[in-house]
């Protein structure tokens, strides 16, 4: 049973909550996209992270005391059921003090799952596609 604070009636809803934490670097918010239980997360370059407080763990090492990044997502393509819904998703992501050309491409998978509170994340998966920078420069 997910025990957060906030029920989402979307997958759309999640996901927006999810990217508006990231943007703020608001660990508070992004606890509450994220379900309880069997849930998994996976940062570019790192292992899996499972269970709710080895994920948020990660969030806060992340977002606490970082500079709020310029964030855009796009979804790539997606795939929806009755109660789980996964998102392929491209994010930029530029350090807010930071020109165009420093911006980092970044593939996600999310999975959204529906319980009796509404819907929760449950799985995110990151890998480093390429920066804008590097590209150019190919």
């Amino acid at each position: 049973m997910n025990q957060s604070n906030t029920d989402f009636n979307s997958p759309e809803a999640v996901e927006t909550a999810f990217y508006t934490a990231f943007a703020d670097c608001d660990v508070q918010a992004m606890d509450r996209v994220w379900a309880h239980g069997d849930v998994v997360c996976v940062h570019p370059g790192s292992s899996a992270l499972v269970g709710h407080e080895a994920i948020m763990g990660s969030w806060r090492n992340i977002l606490t005391d970082a500079e709020p990044p310029n964030l855009r997502c796009e979804i790539v393509c997606r795939y929806t059921d009755d109660d789980l819904t996964v998102h392929v998703v491209e994010e930029h992501i530029m350090p807010d003090s930071a020109d165009s050309a420093s911006t980092s491409i970044v593939l996600a998978t999310n999975i959204y799952q529906r319980d009796e509170t509404g819907w929760h994340m449950v799985g995110h998966h990151a890998s480093l596609s390429r920066s804008l920078k590097q590209h150019t420069l190919q």
